[in-house]
């Protein structure tokens, strides 16, 4: 059986099974990008100051927590990106990493015990898909504080003190995840969303934690992709495997009578 005889028959089989044809890619933009930090979380209420918030909505957020110990109070900045557009091909593709903005940690001593614990960020953005408006849509990630004891020795992360990001002290650690209460929008009929990857940092590939500097205001780019809301990337629904196994099934048949008669 001939390479295109086996593709005519797969293409008949999928269509006496009902499996749906390869959809087409699309293109989904995000305009009028707005940022805005909330629901952070103290490591101990009672004795630290309240977390101060700044820019919420806006495209250039942030928030400060802490009791200052020599420099000033540490905290996050958002800075967003001014459009994101990104390809894919619905309903199990995953685009490319697109960047949604520059997030900033600013390291500074702080009294223990007044750090926080985690904080949330809200990505609000105009989305298109194929140039047809959806609306404005929010997704929500958010962030995981390790606060580390400068007087620790190894450090928790990143090894020994005075040495790589431990050299003014222990370096933190910031982790960052997607909030599942986030809106989702439609391709081709499939729910997706706009997930958070990680951190890119130096040029390298993108790493879900990012150790900062103590004293320093560390940097580095934020992350995501397109990706199907509430369902496994790539993964057929299971009824999908059995028509697909079917289909193979009979091209499989149809193969061995054409050998038979051949013979």
């Amino acid at each position: 059986m001939t390479i295109s005889a086996v593709s005519r028959a797969i293409m008949a089989s999928a269509l006496i099974l009902g499996v749906p044809a390869a959809a087409a890619a699309a293109t989904v933009t995000f305009t009028n990008i707005t940022g805005g930090f909330f629901n952070g979380v103290l490591a101990n209420p009672a004795t630290s100051p309240a977390i101060s918030y700044t820019g919420v909505d806006t495209n250039n957020t942030g928030a400060a927590w802490g009791t200052p110990a020599g420099f000033g109070q540490s905290g996050y900045k958002f800075a967003t990106a001014g459009s994101i557009s990104a390809a894919v091909t619905p309903p199990a593709g995953v685009s490319p990493t697109v960047t949604l903005g520059t997030f900033q940690h600013v390291n500074f001593p702080i009294s223990s015990g007044t750090s926080i614990t985690s904080i949330s960020l809200r990505f609000n953005a105009d989305v298109d898909v194929d140039g047809v408006s959806q609306g404005n849509r929010s997704f929500l990630y958010q962030f995981s504080h390790d606060e580390t004891p400068n007087a620790a020795d190894p450090c928790a992360d990143g090894g020994a003190q005075g040495v790589g990001v431990n050299i003014n002290g222990c370096a933190d650690r910031v982790s960052v995840n997607f909030i599942s209460q986030s809106d989702s929008f439609d391709i081709g009929g499939v729910a997706y969303t706009l997930d958070v990857v990680g951190f890119v940092s130096g040029g390298g590939s993108p790493v879900t934690n990012f150790l900062t500097v103590e004293r320093l205001t560390n940097e580095a780019f934020i992350v995501g992709r397109l990706t199907q809301y509430d369902i496994a990337a790539g993964v057929p629904e299971p009824a999908t495997w059995a028509l697909l196994i079917g289909g193979f099934g009979m091209v499989g048949a149809a193969a061995r009578r054409r050998r038979a008669l051949v013979a």
